[in-house]
């Protein structure tokens, strides 16, 4: 597996060391953050690579806001240039591995793998805050008796929505819980839902939720401690520049100090019973000095000028001194605070990731562990992040939709971490589907219900679907699948696919609809096509367009799907699987079910039907083509 761990990079920007934090031979540098990222977590070790190509072992000590704080036993000196940090997934496995070793409550991880018999109390369910369907009640219900629950939320059924209504039933039994998912996009949606749950006010008032890698809100981990140390916050933001003009000027002087110096003994040699003239004039002492000061102490001898001088930086010397202590001591309060808002919360949101490689979280256990999107979670993880549950256990996620990802190709590997938690628990009296769609016009959802919910699923569109699916492109049609001719192509020495004719018919159609002012997505397989696309679209603040991972968990009026794969190349990632359950599916099923009231495929029909025969795709374009919904 290690050779098949690809690395990681994040840019950094504004470098500088830290010396108040210096610790013998440890040293600490800030650096700034362009734009957040999910793998910059406290406690991840990873390199700092240099302008100059050199990597540096480092590890991340603290993340505040956009500043992030590294610790590295090699003193840097650091210049201008770009700087990135260096992730190599097989840290992470490493660290898993290690928390393996010592998990707190393990009869509890089993139970949520099926290997440890599951307990149900009955009670009795109370009122709800928001009005919820038959299936979600009975989702609440199963969660709030059971000791594992396995909540399936296919597209569009109101799964944060039950999620929150139970966060806020267990809160109410005076449970702590922690919420973990793979990537802080899933946690954010959960956190808004539940700010509009009345019932958790007090918590969010009290700063008990919390939630730690995410920032810009009022529940990101260093917002909760700049409301509970607000001192120390003050300090270190005072301390700062007050340093930065501290050392500047330490610098400044030092120039000035030698120059005087070699003035002086020259005058000592010359003459030694007389006072040398002064070796510093005004304008130069006023690049220290206040125009008053310079032009007294420009009066002076050299003599008394060394003295000056040497008087100013130990004083420089002292003030530096008490600014770096001010300082330290309010990174260590800091520090304390993050421990003890950790400590405090009631709610805690978190990725996996972060569970088990967080110092902060390393004596953490809590009454119930909550998974969102568990389906796209790794094994190890789900078994670690449920070993912290005292009392229950709960599943959040859709098979059908994203798959964990795995770069290793190994078999062991696959069996071990590629499979889903669904798979590997299987039909259970624990399990319950939602069964009510409302986000999707109903010809979309039932495309998506009768391809990979056995047409299971029922459906309420939202208000609104009639309407978008009633504007350009293809005026009064929620469903179309669009045939074209053109080519697919790969530039010399690059994999990545790109097809200009698809291209052209995806930028034409997202402005016919962005021009109605409706939101669209733009979805294709291949990083080539979607920069050609991105490139044709010029920003368009309605049209977004990336690979479908973009767009998991998220909904736009209008979907269109360009599958971009065309003669003369062999069929690529989105037609090559067979069957409901392998991993193309889900693909297209998170592709398909972003939709509100508009979809359109942008697929060659002839190529898919004789190149892809049996394929997912394949059964889109022959149901499409049944129900009429085909345009060439």
């Amino acid at each position: 597996m290690k050779k098949d761990s690809s690395a990681y990079e994040v840019a950094l920007e504004s470098g500088r060391p830290l010396s108040e934090m210096t610790q013998g031979e440890i040293t600490f540098y800030a650096f700034q953050l362009p734009r957040p990222s999910e793998r910059v977590t406290p406690g991840v070790a990873c390199s700092l690579r240099e302008p100059s190509g050199l990597e540096v072992p480092v590890s991340i000590a603290q993340l505040s806001g956009n500043e992030l704080v590294l610790r590295s036993e090699t003193r840097l000196q650091i210049r201008e240039g770009a700087y990135r940090l260096i992730f190599v997934p097989w840290f992470l496995y490493d660290e898993m591995h290690q928390a393996l070793e010592s998990v707190p409550f393990p009869e509890m991880a089993l139970r949520a793998f099926g290997k440890q018999p599951v307990a149900r109390e009955s009670r009795d369910l109370p009122e709800f805050e928001h009005r919820l369907n038959e299936t979600q009640r009975a989702a609440v219900q199963l969660a709030l008796e059971s000791q594992l629950s396995v909540l399936w939320g296919p597209p569009g059924t109101g799964k944060t929505t039950t999620l929150a209504q139970l966060i806020a039933l267990l809160a109410g039994q005076g449970r702590r819980i922690l919420i973990t998912s793979t990537t802080h996009a899933a946690l954010d949606q959960v956190l808004e839902r539940l700010r509009g749950t009345r019932a958790l006010d007090p918590l969010f008032a009290d700063h008990q939720v919390v939630q730690l890698g995410s920032n810009g809100h009022d529940c990101c981990l260093d917002e909760v401690v700049q409301a509970t140390q607000s001192q120390a916050h003050s300090t270190l933001a005072r301390s700062r520049p007050r340093l930065e003009s501290l050392l500047r000027q330490q610098q400044e002087i030092l120039p000035l100090l030698s120059k005087a110096e070699v003035a002086a003994a020259q005058a000592h040699q010359l003459d030694l019973f007389s006072d040398a003239p002064g070796a510093l004039e005004a304008k130069e002492l006023a690049t220290i000095l206040s125009p008053e000061r310079a032009a007294r102490w420009a009066a002076e001898s050299a003599q008394q000028q060394c003295e000056l001088l040497k008087r100013r930086c130990r004083r420089l010397d002292a003030l530096v001194m008490g600014w770096r202590l001010r300082a330290r001591a309010a990174r260590a309060a800091l520090a304390s605070g993050q421990q003890q808002a950790v400590d405090e919360s009631r709610i805690l949101l978190t990725t996996l990731a972060n569970s088990y490689v967080s110092p902060l979280l390393k004596e953490q256990h809590f009454d119930s562990v909550v998974v969102e999107e568990a389906g796209m979670a790794l094994l190890p993880a789900i078994y670690l992040a449920a070993g912290r549950a005292r009392q229950q256990v709960v599943l959040v996620g859709d098979p059908q939709q994203l798959p964990a990802i795995l770069a290793s190709r190994d078999p062991y590997a696959l069996q071990a971490m590629g499979r889903n938690i669904f798979a590997v628990l299987g039909e259970r009296p624990e399990r319950i589907m939602l069964d009510v769609q409302y986000r999707m016009h109903p010809r979309i959802g039932e495309l998506v219900s009768t391809l990979f919910y056995q047409g299971g699923l029922q459906h309420q569109p939202p208000p609104g679907a009639g309407e978008i699916a009633a504007g350009a492109p293809f005026p009064g049609e929620a469903l179309v699948l669009l045939d074209i001719r053109g080519e697919a192509r790969t530039d010399p020495g690059d994999f990545s696919r790109y097809n200009p004719e698809s291209a052209r018919q995806a930028v034409d159609l997202a402005r016919q609809a962005a021009a109605q002012g409706r939101s669209v997505a733009v979805i294709a397989p291949y990083r080539k096509q979607i920069q050609r696309i991105q490139q044709m679209l010029q920003d368009d603040p309605l049209i977004d367009c990336a690979t479908v991972h973009r767009f998991q968990g998220h909904e736009r009026d209008v979907v269109i799907l360009d599958i971009t794969d065309a003669p003369p190349l062999d069929p690529g990632v989105l037609l090559a699987g067979r069957g409901a359950a392998s991993s193309s599916a889900n693909l297209l099923n998170v592709s398909l079910s972003r939709a509100r009231g508009k979809l359109i495929v942008i697929a060659p029909v002839d190529y898919v039907r004789r190149r892809a025969a049996g394929t997912v795709l394949a059964q889109v374009v022959e149901w499409a083509l049944q129900q009429g919904f085909h345009a060439k």
